[in-house]
């Protein structure tokens, strides 16, 4: 029999670190989506620079967790099916039919990135080369390419090469190939980081950021995401499950972002409140989703059965 709906059932006092982290990670994501009109100082820092941080460590928990819990399911391709493909399709439909109503409906062309040609679909639903249309789940397009691999190869699931072999023949595998090392550097922590201890691996990855920010600073992301997840990874307090809300989070803030800027913008000049704005009606909007999936179930098929 179904549980009522009540906050306290999504209570959760394992991974705590990760639910923290990963929730701050995506929040941290969205400010990059903001419409503004800051080109330099601190402001600029904290929205065009810090956010790809978000998708770093973001990166190396799903590797983390793909040994942890996903490589122990025997029909792994399936379930990423379900919580990785389909919410992405579903949250650049949605998208893609908005911008055709726009321009079709209304004149208004909202596409900066795409013509509205057979790319609408090759890349702006499918990515096949860059990201989609919903820019910020050209993450999970590549995360889901991972796990179609690992599949393949470790479960010989040959439904992946219904995947694969389009991918490779007329896109690129990866949009970011920077997602699969920070994947792979998950993956092996979890599977031989208790080999080590745990202050010096620490030690190590912040010497390492701080020759990567004295020497190639635009690779600063790759040990700092490294090292803030193992400082995290075995933190466990009350907290609540928050990986539902941050998966909608993900998928939705872009589109809601620039809605509440369209608005927003005919009635605030600051700078600052009009970032803060798009920021916070996102969250909303997210939270009513979560909220709504928790009491109308079929809307779980928006994160994946989440």
């Amino acid at each position: 029999m179904n549980q009522p709906f009540s906050i306290n059932n999504h209570l959760a006092n394992t991974n705590s670190g990760i639910e923290i982290t990963r929730l701050c990670a995506v929040i941290l994501i969205t400010f990059t989506h903001t419409t503004h009109s800051v080109e330099s100082g601190l402001l600029f820092v904290i929205l065009e620079q810090l956010p790809t941080f978000g998708t770093a460590i973001l990166s190396v928990i799903s590797g983390y967790l793909y040994i942890v819990v996903s490589s122990k399911k025997p029909d792994l391709f399936q379930k990423k099916v379900k919580s990785l493909l389909v919410p992405y399709l579903i949250a650049n439909a949605v998208v893609l039919a908005l911008v055709l109503i726009a321009n079709y409906g209304f004149g208004h062309n909202m596409l900066n990135r795409l013509a509205f040609d057979e790319n609408l679909i090759l890349d702006g639903l499918l990515a096949l080369n860059r990201a989609p249309i919903n820019p910020p789940t050209y993450f999970i397009r590549d995360v889901f390419v991972i796990f179609a691999i690992l599949s393949l190869v470790f479960q010989r699931e040959v439904k992946a090469l219904f995947v694969l072999v389009p991918v490779l023949a007329f896109g690129s595998l990866f949009l970011n190939p920077g997602i699969v090392f920070l994947f792979a550097a998950g993956c092996f922590y979890a599977q031989f980081g208790g080999r080590f201890e745990k202050q010096s691996v620490i030690i190590l990855f912040f010497i390492l950021s701080v020759a990567t920010a004295v020497f190639a600073i635009e690779y600063l992301k790759f040990p700092v995401a490294i090292l803030l997840f193992i400082a995290i990874v075995d933190l466990k307090f009350p907290t609540y499950k928050t990986g539902r809300f941050s998966y909608l989070l993900h998928l939705y803030h872009s589109p809601v972002m620039i809605v509440a800027y369209a608005v927003s913008v005919r009635f605030v000049d600051d700078v600052l409140s009009l970032v803060l704005i798009q920021i916070l009606v996102a969250i909303v909007t997210a939270y009513v989703i979560f909220l709504a999936s928790c009491v109308y179930k079929p809307l779980l098929i928006l994160s994946g059965g989440r």
